[in-house]
């Protein structure tokens, strides 16, 4: 019997945690899925890790020269033969019933893709007692105008019909850190999605993460609004103008905060008001705080 749920993990150099991913993924109480794991050039032990799990006949080992996460998790979509795909990182966890619960949303409702909401974990594994809800209202304007969490960590979240893939909706290799979000722009902006409200899954804060490198996340985010302008994606209820203010405010959060860099900060700050003037109120409320 062919499995009805491709499973794709993208792998670089995660030997600390792959091992516990995939436990995650046997111990699913829906057992009819391929697991296809995309090495992408891993340095470290990744694939000693991963070797002893592949006597079980539904786990798959690629490896690829390494060329970036959506490149690899393309790879994985190219090879998948289920109705339907799911998305894991190497370093998240699923609970049981993970899948189990996705897949039944799927079947009895009308969406084309469901994801849930997540619980934050640290690098032992302990939860931090934190539970990020999304929304499937409005989604893709939600998105675009960055107002709240939507589809929260997308990348070990979603499951996906494949026919939503089958029309060459891929990643963008061309971004790396906002390959996701540009990834949930596309979908939401041509199908229907649904949200299972409870914690379903567990993501891993890591203080190396990508999501840390704000220079990359600069240049990412742009580049995704840049291309979400150029498809078209803007409208009334998610204007052009207060889109870019927004995440050009989150920008300047994040440089001011993280990247301990006022000055570029500052510059974000004043493009964001610039644009649109009503996002004064937010820093004026920061200020408060």
């Amino acid at each position: 019997m062919s499995a009805e749920v491709s499973i794709i993990i993208p792998l670089y150099n995660t030997e600390k945690y792959i091992a516990e991913t995939i436990q995650s993924v046997i111990e699913q109480t829906y057992t009819n899925w391929e697991l296809i794991i995309i090495d992408d050039g891993s340095k470290d032990a990744s694939s000693e890790k991963v070797k002893p799990f592949l006597s079980d006949n539904r786990i798959q080992y690629f490896y690829q020269n390494n060329g970036g996460v959506s490149l690899a998790r393309n790879n994985g979509i190219s090879k998948a033969k289920g109705e339907y795909i799911a998305f894991l990182d190497a370093d998240d966890l699923w609970k049981n019933s993970n899948l189990e619960e996705k897949i039944t949303a799927l079947k009895n409702g009308n969406a084309d893709f469901v994801f849930s909401d997540m619980e934050l974990i640290n690098e032992k594994s302990e939860s931090k007692n934190i539970i990020v809800e999304g929304t499937d209202k409005d989604i893709l304007n939600h998105y675009l105008l960055w107002d709240r969490t939507v589809i929260p960590g997308p990348c070990s979240n979603l499951v996906v019909k494949n026919q939503c893939l089958s029309k060459g909706l891929r990643f963008d290799s061309a971004f790396s850190t906002a390959a996701d979000q540009d990834f949930c722009f596309n979908l939401s902006s041509q199908y229907i999605g649904q949200r299972i409200s409870k914690a379903l899954w567990k993501y891993r804060i890591l203080e190396n993460s990508m999501s840390k490198n704000i220079r990359v996340m600069e240049k990412d985010h742009i580049g995704v609004y840049n291309k979400a302008a150029k498809n078209g994606l803007f409208n009334a209820q998610a204007p052009k103008h207060k889109c870019f203010s927004n995440l050009y405010m989150i920008l300047a959060g994040s440089w001011w905060v993280d990247g301990k860099n006022k000055i570029r900060g500052l510059f974000f700050i004043i493009k964001s008001i610039l644009l649109y003037p009503p996002n004064i109120s937010k820093l004026i409320s920061k200020f408060i705080k």
